[in-house]
């Protein structure tokens, strides 16, 4: 009698979720420009359908960054520019089209949360996931334990808006996904 090793459980790679405003498009533009962002003309629906028309302020660096850490992980988009991140901020960054983005809506901290998590949670299941974001709630913690707790690895990177993503939170994400 021959007997078979039980076949392996697949593992999906871990998620980094992605936000855009506050993330890759920092909140100060005067600031932005010092730090070596530069001005993208954007002219067309906004989050709420409305026509908008404004300037994009996107960095050189954080699309091969964002591209490492795809080496790692699946990178999504979780941001209110939904497929507009697709469409209009990963060319911009040197990013494929192939990254998915999580349907949100805009909506920032309300009862201690993020808005997004909850929908970004059920779309990433019981994967691995981390959160690339500028605006966490302050009840928020407590919920990535908890998903960690039931093995479902979390972290929530919180990235300052006035200086948008640096290095530091790209190696802390590498970080983490090395120890998973």
């Amino acid at each position: 009698m021959t007997l078979t090793p039980p076949l392996a459980r697949p593992t999906l790679a871990p998620i980094v979720a992605v936000d855009v405003d506050g993330v890759l498009n920092p909140d100060d533009p005067t600031h932005a420009t010092t730090l070596g962002y530069q001005p993208h003309r954007y002219d067309g629906p906004g989050p709420d359908g409305q026509h908008v028309t404004g300037t994009v302020w996107l960095h050189p660096d954080h699309g091969p960054w964002l591209r490492e850490l795809a080496n790692h992980a699946q990178p999504v988009w979780c941001t209110s520019w939904n497929h507009l991140a697709v469409e209009w901020i990963a060319p911009r960054l040197g990013l494929p089209a192939t990254w998915q983005h999580v349907p949100v809506q805009a909506g920032g901290v309300r009862f201690g949360h993020q808005s997004k998590l909850g929908r970004l949670y059920a779309w990433a299941a019981r994967r691995p996931l981390a959160v690339l974001d500028d605006e966490f709630g302050g009840k928020d913690p407590f919920t990535a334990d908890q998903r960690t707790a039931d093995g479902a690895p979390t972290l929530l990177r919180p990235v300052n808006p006035y200086h948008g993503l640096r290095r530091v939170d790209i190696d802390a994400v590498l970080t983490w996904l090395r120890q998973l």
